[in-house]
């Protein structure tokens, strides 16, 4: 109880710094204390994107999002600056920027294996750390106290298969990266999900069937976190 309030203590915190924030700008913008050019730019749906970016990117697991949301708002933005020479062909630099994103995302993601050919698996740990890259397989999962873990999928993925696992007390996360490929997850239909990943141009979606609400153990739960980039993922129980 105590950590649950410290850290919504320090959510408070930072929502109201930002909303202070917020408030000193639009008073200076409206005394006439701002130049119209610095107000065009703060007061911009780019600038918006900045923000939550830079809100997400100190949180756990949402950091990979928190950067691409950053990369996306500065693209739209720089042409807002003032007395900046933006090249005629600006308009072609978008991927390069998204590129140079998910090249940082994938910097700070710690990876164990890395699959560039389709195959079958099947493995026992409480930790899944995997980047699928043109290629994938069938993932088969057994352990008594599965934890969550990390995996990326660009131009592929893995199909991971936990109906003989059993989840870990406490929250376990598993975050997802999926980027012009996805994976699917089949999990028993006993356990607690949360589905908390952001769709960019793609998507992520919960199959689940016949959910068994009576033998859930509401004190073991999965987090399916990350973020969809022209990509998705599936999680099923069947």
């Amino acid at each position: 109880m105590e950590t649950n309030s410290k850290y919504s203590l320090d959510k408070r915190a930072i929502l109201g710094i930002v909303l202070t924030i917020i408030g000193f700008l639009l008073l200076a913008d409206n005394l006439g204390w701002m130049d119209h050019h610095l107000s065009h730019i703060i007061f911009s749906w780019p600038m918006l994107l900045i923000l939550i970016g830079l809100l997400n990117i100190f949180k756990k697991n949402h950091t990979g999002f928190g950067i691409i949301l950053i990369t996306i708002g500065v693209y739209f933005i720089v042409p807002k600056i003032p007395y900046l020479d933006i090249p005629s062909n600006y308009d072609s630099l978008f991927w390069a920027f998204i590129l140079v994103a998910l090249g940082i995302v994938f910097i700070f993601r710690s990876k164990k294996e890395t699959h560039f050919c389709s195959g079958t698996e099947k493995f026992s740990s409480d930790y899944i750390d995997e980047v699928n890259v043109f290629g994938g397989g069938e993932k088969k999962l057994t352990t008594n106290s599965f934890r969550g873990g990390k995996i990326t999928s660009v131009f592929g993925g893995s199909n991971y298969d936990l109906l003989e696992c059993k989840l870990a007390d406490g929250k376990n996360v598993l975050d997802m990266v999926n980027v012009f490929g996805g994976s699917k997850i089949i999990v028993p239909n006993d356990w607690k999900i949360h589905v908390e990943v952001v769709s960019i141009f793609g998507g992520f979606s919960d199959k689940r069937r016949m959910i068994n609400l009576s033998n859930i153990d509401n004190s073991k739960e999965l987090y399916i976190t990350g973020v969809a980039i022209f990509g998705g993922g599936e999680i099923k129980n069947f």
